[in-house]
């Protein structure tokens, strides 16, 4: 695309918040900024794949796509969690689709067969090949962790390990949900959105917009307690709820869960935590283009089947309050179009964190340098 006439940028644009800029809108519609987003961030950090529990018995395994680089986690017989690239060694064939139990891989294209540990078993006429050695055609393998009972990877070798990025944060998460780390996979749902990823994690790190945009939330949620912290590459919100009796997010003195809590984990996954039962939803923000993403959510509570008052807090989730999100996404990704627009300010009120975009610029410099490192 052309791009349009930009607002000349600050020196240090971003630096600071307090009188920074935004990003330029041309890093959410680009084609040649997705592309090194790609490269410097997706290829680097840390991505949700699914449940421990989904690939807890050995040959369990457990597909997911990094961008457009398809692994799979999978279980060995020696009970360690392992991931590998989805593909097979001989001609680029595709291993596994979905999620299975298998005791060996066989790939449907030559069958050449692999054991649940990424080795290469066998394959027709293998025996014989010249300057072959099986050993080093096994399955390429990927980074994988475990945070509280999720699974997650990680394309780049030499990353800093998610325990070390994520203590703070999931400190923080247990201390608000003490059973979090005992929770199932309940409720899973997916939106195809009209919007930069970036502008989905910009609409989630900020409350500024809540009482124009949420009128619900603003009386189930008791703004007057909002509280924030962050390290470099995690934030927190927390606030007390307004309305114990609210069907959506209702509070019994004796629930385990008195605040509701939303964590945020670069580059895109979310986490809350609402008032109640022992509950997590996991949100993350999946591009598939410069001008498109998935809205992927996972609902996990303490079973599989949701409690009524469990199923009254997804049914809002999912009907109101995704919908009014989504609405805001694709609204913004329109104007970020606009020849009208090119950058705006930042709202920064440091005695009001509830109506402050600190977060958001936070976010917006990890982009920045990610994308401007080694340029």
């Amino acid at each position: 695309m052309t791009r349009p006439v930009e607002t000349p940028l600050p020196e240090n644009f971003l630096d600071q918040a307090e009188g920074s800029w935004t990003l330029p809108s041309f890093w959410y519609t680009d084609l040649e900024i997705f592309a090194r987003e790609k490269e410097k961030i997706f290829y680097k950090n840390w991505w949700y794949v699914g449940a421990a529990s989904q690939v807890s018995k050995p040959g369990e395994f457990l597909t997911a796509t990094v961008i457009d680089q398809d692994i799979f986690v999978i279980r060995g017989g020696d009970q360690i969690l392992r991931a590998f690239y989805n593909v097979c060694r001989h001609r680029a064939h595709q291993l596994v689709h979905g999620r299975g139990c298998n005791r060996m891989l066989v790939c449907p294209y030559h069958g050449w067969t692999y054991d649940i540990e990424g080795r290469l078993k066998g394959g027709r006429n293998l025996e014989g090949m010249k300057n072959f050695d099986r050993r080093d055609f096994g399955l390429v393998a990927v980074r994988v962790e475990t945070l509280a009972g999720l699974v997650f990877v990680n394309l780049d070798t030499d990353a800093v390990p998610l325990a070390d990025i994520s203590r703070s944060m999931i400190k923080d998460m247990r201390a608000h949900c003490p059973g979090l780390d005992d929770l199932v996979l309940a409720r899973q749902h997916e939106l195809e959105t009209a919007a930069n990823w970036k502008t989905l994690v910009d609409n989630d790190l900020e409350s500024y917009h809540s009482a124009t945009a949420h009128p619900s939330l603003m009386g189930q949620l008791d703004y007057s307690t909002f509280e924030v912290w962050e390290d470099q590459w995690t934030t927190c919100h927390a606030m007390s709820s307004a309305n114990p009796e609210d069907p959506a997010y209702p509070v019994d003195t004796n629930d385990p869960v008195k605040r509701a809590i939303y964590t945020w984990l670069w580059p895109n996954t979310a986490f809350f935590i609402a008032p109640g039962g022992n509950n997590l939803g996991v949100f993350q923000m999946i591009p598939t283009g410069p001008e498109s993403s998935i809205q992927r959510w996972d609902f996990y509570f303490e079973n599989e089947q949701p409690s009524e008052r469990e199923q009254a807090y997804l049914d809002w989730t999912i009907d109101t309050l995704i919908p009014e999100d989504t609405a805001l996404y694709e609204n913004v990704q329109r104007g970020l179009r606009s020849r009208g627009y090119s950058q705006g300010r930042f709202v920064i009120a440091g005695d009001r964190p509830e109506w402050s975009e600190h977060h958001v610029h936070q976010f917006q410099k990890l982009v920045r340098d990610a994308l401007l490192a080694d340029s």
